[in-house]
């Protein structure tokens, strides 16, 4: 793919450099450089004509400055020197539109399952900002508290979307090195889609003509949904890696995520590829 830049999102917790190190190995794997990003969001002060007020805000943003240099510190220690790790101050109501601007100016970006558990949307804002707005193909880790090989058996989850199209392209590098490769399509739409069997077929061929293992298509309806015959799939598969187009809703602002996309996000056990 001749990827040269790839940024991770980390953090100190534990599965925050779980993530850093499989992506210091995707960036070697793929000989590229890798940069770890951590995000420090400010509270933003309202106009109060108040020094208290303003002092204790003050002290806020030393805290949080604080605790990303100590951050910063203990990625680089895990890391060595052949990683860049810094941190970045961000206006809390601006972390999805850091997230964006940084993605943009990487080949692959990594980041962690979103979860919510502090309270805090910057999980959120990380994967909507990369996701969305990026540009970038993106990798989606679970939130594995220790390292993990992954990537020996793939599914793709196949539309006749642009979308689903650049991430089988961004996957690339990936599913070659798989050893066995399952296309699936859930609820095909037909041939103006190209989701019948012609078109289907063509894909195929585009990923042995690439020297990918992929194996005979699944291809059927699933009345529960697509996300569920996916899911199926995956199960079945044994896979531990997924590939998939991300498509926006309307909703995704209220639901944090929309429809097939939203629900393989939140209950993922594999690491997922996206693009959008």
């Amino acid at each position: 793919m001749g990827w040269q830049e790839f940024l991770v999102f980390a953090d100190a917790s534990e599965d925050g450099v779980a993530r850093l190190r499989m992506a210091m190995d995707v960036a070697k794997s793929l000989n590229g450089k890798l940069e770890a990003l951590v995000l420090a969001p400010v509270p933003i002060s309202f106009a109060v004509a108040s020094e208290t007020i303003s002092g204790l805000d003050g002290e806020t943003r030393a805290a949080i400055r604080k605790d990303c240099d100590a951050t910063v510190q203990t990625l680089q220690g895990v890391a060595g020197g052949d990683v860049h790790v810094h941190g970045l101050d961000v206006a809390a109501a601006d972390s999805q539109a850091a997230a964006a601007r940084a993605a943009r100016t990487a080949d692959f970006v990594i980041f962690g399952q979103p979860e919510e558990m502090d309270g805090s949307r910057l999980d959120t804002d990380i994967f909507l900002g990369a996701v969305l707005e990026g540009g970038r193909p993106c990798l989606m880790l679970p939130r594995w508290i220790n390292p993990r090989a992954w990537g020996r058996r793939a599914v793709i989850s196949w539309k006749g979307t642009p979308e689903a199209a650049r991430a089988v392209q961004a996957a690339l590098p990936f599913l070659k090195k798989a050893e066995a490769v399952r296309l699936c399509v859930a609820n095909p739409r037909g041939e103006r889609e190209g989701e019948d069997e012609a078109g289907i077929g063509r894909v195929i061929t585009y990923l042995l003509r690439h020297g990918v293992k992929v194996e005979a298509p699944v291809v059927r309806e699933s009345w529960e949904g697509p996300d569920r015959m996916i899911v199926s799939e995956v199960e079945g598969f044994n896979a531990d890696f997924l590939v998939l187009g991300a498509y926006e809703d309307p909703k995704w602002a209220e639901e944090i995520f929309g429809g097939v996309t939203a629900r393989m996000v939140r209950d993922a056990k594999i690491p997922i590829l996206m693009t959008h």
